[in-house]
């Protein structure tokens, strides 16, 4: 079974998110072709290893707009046939849409991973984004969401229904016993960007600081960071929030074990509506208890599942109810074990697994009738 994966992703320069999992996954089972967008001046990338072969095309992402550029440089170099296409984000799936008319690939399906036009703030892009996703999957085979709000918003806009295959965990890596330390350590995992809601809890710090000993833990890089710094030397907290740089995924279990609450305060966008975050998850699974803005599925599942607390995007709402909640021990403990028992359900391999199986059985359906 030959498999091709396209994303819009940089594998290379990103940090780990679904598309690493995804791979990790299709290439210890399949002969898998990865094709990936590469965002610097570095020339196409050939690599093989064992029976998966990588190919890294160099792109500028204003030209993936014109929806022809990824799919005429990747037919300069690929000759290949493919059995199924995974395609992720509208991008990567334009792409993978010429790769299936022209019959290069007998199965599409489209991993709508994002509500991608709220990334965007002109209208003009917004709307070319949208009818650029609307055309995936309305032209794919099948169609996997990973919000069940997103799910809803495609059925009003193609009356497509996708499968619900949500973001994950690699849950044996982040599970295991925390370490003794003093204090209350308060850690986010992600792109420090302006939608991660991360200042809204530095604005917190003095505050929680004068009644509890508490600090925080920033995990990541983005364009944000600067603002960020800045920010908590204002608030002349930034001797108790450290920014530790891009971790390695591996590695972020060792920090989530050193600290006490998982952070998840995202900014309240359409863009988080519609999102799946995977450090919700992670924290989770390290036994974490989270706190979360009260929007979208994960507010949702915190709530009915009883992992952490949510909270409006406010720092008296935040202040309230993290006090609360930190006072409170035993609450800490059941929300970090509750969320244990949770994340299970969401392992990167049992996710996958659902995944290729609803796959096959559309694609035997097929070849039955065809």
């Amino acid at each position: 079974m030959k498999i091709l994966f396209i994303t819009f992703i940089d594998i290379i320069n990103s940090l780990p998110q679904r598309s690493h999992h995804l791979i990790d996954y299709l290439k210890e089972r399949y002969d898998l072709t990865v094709v990936f967008c590469r965002y610097d001046d570095l020339g196409v990338m050939k690599k093989q290893e064992g029976t998966t072969k990588y190919i890294g095309i160099p792109v500028k992402f204003a030209s993936l707009f014109s929806p022809m550029t990824l799919y005429k440089r990747y037919l300069e170099i690929d000759s290949e046939k493919y059995d199924i296409c995974i395609a992720q984000g509208p991008w990567a799936g334009v792409t993978a849409v010429e790769l299936l008319k022209a019959g290069r690939v007998n199965f599409l399906a489209y991993e709508d991973i994002d509500y991608f036009p709220a990334f965007f703030e002109y209208e003009d892009i917004y709307n070319r984004t949208r009818n650029m996703e609307k055309y995936c999957i309305e032209s794919s085979d099948i169609t996997f969401s990973v919000n069940e709000q997103l799910i809803e918003l495609r059925k009003n806009m193609t009356g497509i229904t996708p499968y619900y295959i949500p973001n994950g965990v690699n849950y044996e890596l982040f599970k295991g016993d925390k370490v003794k330390h003093n204090g209350t350590i308060l850690v986010f995992s992600g792109s420090l960007e302006h939608w991660a809601g991360i200042e809204m809890p530095i604005k917190a710090l003095p505050i929680l600081r004068r009644e509890l000993d508490v600090s925080m833990m920033i995990l990541g890089r983005g364009k944000y960071e600067p603002v960020l710094k800045k920010l908590s030397r204002d608030y002349k907290v930034n001797d108790f929030v450290h920014f530790l740089g891009k971790v390695k995924y591996r590695d972020l279990p060792l920090h989530f074990k050193k600290s006490d609450i998982g952070l998840c305060t995202l900014f309240p966008t359409e863009l988080i509506k519609y999102s799946f975050p995977l450090k919700a998850i992670e924290y989770m699974a390290a036994g974490l208890p989270v706190i979360a803005t009260d929007i979208g599925d994960l507010g949702k599942l915190i709530k009915e599942n009883e992992c952490g607390i949510t909270i409006k995007y406010s720092v008296i709402d935040f202040v309230e109810k993290t006090i609360d909640l930190i006072e409170n021990r035993d609450k800490m403990s059941i929300y970090g074990q509750n969320g244990r028992n949770f994340a299970k359900s969401f392992d990167w391999k049992e996710l996958f697994k659902k995944e290729m199986s609803i796959i096959f059985e559309k694609l035997d359906k097929r070849i039955k009738y065809n």
